[in-house]
Formats: structure tokens, sequence, C-alpha cells
């Protein structure tokens, strides 16, 4: 079985190469990016913890979301699964709502990371439709994978 990184444009007949590469590098920078907001969302919140002594309660959502965009470049899952990070961020800042007027204070960390994960959110819908133009599929992918 092929991970996401050893398939070639070989694998896919018909799609041109170069678009193919531009697309595969899309995708594997925005993987990079969601790896790298879910550790400097971790140390920002250790920092918050330290300076605090207070736990982030929205950490696990957090965590969560970035698994669900991380799972949707690595295995193109369904499209719901778009609507699950969605629903998941807009709970999240419904948390944050909540928790100002609870507290009068809010969690920077979770709203810097629900903006850059909305632009991620906008990133991985041009990489799809970058896929689609060249007509791959969750499909096509998982068979290409399998062989």
């Amino acid at each position: 079985m092929k991970t996401f990184k050893r398939l070639t444009a070989s694998d896919f007949p018909g799609v041109d190469p170069k678009k193919f590469g531009e697309w595969k590098q899309a995708v594997m920078t925005t993987r990079g990016i969601i790896y790298t907001v879910l550790v400097v969302y971790l140390i920002l919140n250790i920092k918050s913890y330290g300076a605090t002594g207070n736990v982030l309660f929205d950490t696990p959502m957090v965590i969560l979301i970035g698994l669900l965009l991380i799972g949707q470049q690595t295995s193109y899952a369904t499209n719901r699964q778009m609507i699950y990070v969605i629903l998941s961020l807009c709970i999240l800042i419904i948390f944050n709502i909540i928790l100002f007027f609870k507290t009068g204070s809010y969690i920077g960390e979770s709203l810097i990371v629900v903006i850059v994960f909305f632009w991620l959110i906008n990133k991985n819908r041009k990489n799809n439709q970058l896929a689609m133009e060249l007509g791959i599929d969750s499909a096509a992918i998982k068979r290409a994978s399998s062989q």
C-alpha cells in the first residue's frame, strides 16, 4: 500500500504530471501547516497554563479539529468531514463567547487557532478544486494507494 507521499502522476492515467506535482505539493504544504499550528497551539497552551495555572478546556476540541483536518488531507475522506470541522469550529467559537461572558476574559490562543483553521479550510477547498480539475477524487486516490 502506497502512502500519499509516494503517489505519482503515473498512478493516475491521463493526469498532467506538472499539475499533479503542484497539487501534491499544495496538499503536503497544507498538511505541514496543520501540524505546525497544532504544535504552536500546544506550546502556547502550556505557556498559558504555566503563567495562569488554568487549564484551557478547549484543548481537546482544537486537537479534534486539527485531527479532522489532517484526516482530510491524508485520506481524502468524505465531504462530511469538512462539515464536522466547521461544526467543531462553531462550537469552539460559542465556547469562547460563553467563557467571555462568564469570566470577562477570552482564550487568545483559541481565537487565533480558529482564524488559522478557517484559512486552512479555504486552502483545503482550493486543493480539492485543483484535484477535481485533474480528475482525481477520493476513490482514485484509494485505488492508486492500494496498488
